[in-house]
């Protein structure tokens, strides 16, 4: 995240809080898909779901990088060419 900061103030505002929007999300879905719930009875375990929290939103921060990237290359284009590359990267 630190290798490659963001261009603009709006940019960074929208990365963190997408990661932490996902991190919340992933990370509680990851708590109760894998039942550890019963961590939070020690202070380890609550660190330990802090870690696995932050790791779940680590992923969006390229997420949005990548969205930002393709907005700005594809600022002029018609919605068809956007189209066509949307379908071409997929």
């Amino acid at each position: 995240m630190l290798m490659t900061p963001p261009r603009s103030t709006r940019e960074w505002a929208v990365g963190v809080i997408s990661t932490v929007v996902t991190g919340i999300g992933g990370g509680a879905t990851a708590v109760q898909y894998s039942r550890l719930q019963e961590w939070v009875d020690s202070v380890t375990g609550l660190v330990a779901l802090g870690g696995l929290i932050f790791g779940c939103g680590l992923p969006s921060w390229p997420i949005v990088r990548w969205v930002f990237n393709f907005i700005e290359k594809n600022r002029d284009a018609g919605i068809d060419e956007v189209a066509k590359e949307t379908k071409k990267v997929l």
